[in-house]
């Protein structure tokens, strides 16, 4: 007798449990994605260069690269940058050839690229007056410039804020449309990674010259800085009823 009703009481259980998945099953939901972008002025900036010679052997090029870094050391150093913003990305030895015919051995080539960061920047004059320095060093190369901002708490708190907005605007539209009500969040999701994209002042991942970024006919450098995007999105679903 005790087993039977026992098994009885199981049974009971086990309809309200099926009973319950049914009734989350069937309730309708929507789902959005909300995306917040917050327009933000640069306050640092990132840059790489390379030093390089080509020289009758490895020795006595690396000479003429290390004199070519000494320089660019002072310029930054004469500009205030700490030592612990400037590292050494990179430095290689090889072989340099011509090709004609066939191949012709140049000599040794040494190079070595140099990134540093620039804090605190309000305008472009202090970048452009260390772009102005550099390139009296014959041979240097711009690898890069990066606007950036240092610290992006605030700004990402705010993106989230109108991706979530944006997201719940387009719900109750939706909702509105379907002549249901939203009842509640069920979920939130960050899609992907947050971002920092500048808009369209950004050299990135380019090899160029100096010469090729200084002002034709004009006596210093020019970089304009622009703002930057701060850009969040979320995949929100509502409950309806």
């Amino acid at each position: 007798m005790k087993m039977r009703h026992f098994g009885v009481f199981v049974l009971i259980l086990t309809v309200v449990f099926l009973s319950g998945c049914d009734k989350k099953q069937n309730q309708s939901t929507i789902s959005v994605l909300g995306a917040g972008t917050v327009l933000v002025q640069p306050d640092m900036v990132q840059m790489s260069i390379s030093l390089s010679k080509v020289a009758p052997t490895t020795k006595a090029a690396q000479e003429e690269v290390s004199k070519m870094v000494r320089q660019a050391l002072k310029v930054l150093k004469d500009a205030d940058i700490e030592d612990k913003n400037i590292n050494t990305a990179s430095l290689t030895f090889h072989s340099e050839y011509e090709y004609t015919n066939r191949r012709i051995l140049v000599g040794q080539r040494a190079e070595q690229r140099i990134t540093f960061s620039i804090e605190d920047i309000s305008n472009d004059e202090k970048i452009s007056g260390i772009i102005d320095q550099l390139i009296q060093i014959n041979g240097i190369e711009l690898n890069y410039i990066n606007f950036s901002v240092k610290d992006t708490t605030e700004y990402f708190i705010r993106s989230r804020e109108l991706a979530f907005q944006k997201a719940e605007e387009k719900a109750k539209q939706y909702a509105e449309l379907s002549k249901l009500k939203m009842v509640k969040v069920l979920s939130i999701s960050e899609e992907g990674t947050q971002q920092i994209m500048p808009m369209n002042t950004m050299m990135n991942n380019m090899r160029a010259s100096f010469d090729e970024v200084k002002l034709a006919g004009g006596s210093s450098t020019v970089v304009p800085m622009g703002e930057l995007e701060i850009t969040t999105r979320v995949f929100v679903v509502f409950g309806l009823e």
